[in-house]
């Protein structure tokens, strides 16, 4: 009887850890899938861009986005402080999801150096634009 209560708590457990580290999981892979969205945005809209109040929206829009991400992260670190350990050593379940975010990180480099957008950058309200993103970016402390 004892055996059978110990057992059934200990499976109890199992699936309650089990639960959480799904959750955490998902909620990461959301996380990760969501940057993956804004910078696909980011890149279609800047490739789309023809003029310089297009490339000023685009990067205005994006350092917003990038603002709320902030927000999202730390809300998952206040949810789950352990996550800090995920960032050398990530679950196997991310890989795929964090490909796509490498993926996205390098095409929004190439987006930025095509000589369209090099062009457009003379502009000096474009340059305040990618200031503000620049200063942004510096700012910005995911998942603290």
């Amino acid at each position: 009887m004892i055996r059978t209560k110990f057992f059934a708590i200990f499976i109890a457990i199992l699936i309650g850890v089990s639960c959480a580290s799904n959750k955490k999981v998902n909620d990461m892979k959301e996380f990760i899938n969501e940057t993956v969205r804004c910078t696909e945005v980011f890149i279609m809209q800047i490739s789309e861009s023809v003029n310089e109040g297009d490339v000023i929206s685009t990067v205005e829009a994006f350092t917003k986005s990038i603002i709320m991400l902030e927000e999202k992260s730390g809300a998952i670190k206040k949810k789950y402080p352990d996550i800090d350990l995920w960032f050398d050593e990530p679950p196997a379940e991310l890989a795929q999801d964090l490909d796509k975010l490498h993926i996205a990180e390098k095409k929004f480099e190439d987006v930025l150096k095509t000589d369209k957008v090099r062009e457009l950058r003379k502009d000096s309200k474009v340059q305040s634009a990618f200031k503000n993103l620049i200063n942004e970016l510096e700012k910005v402390k995911f998942f603290q």
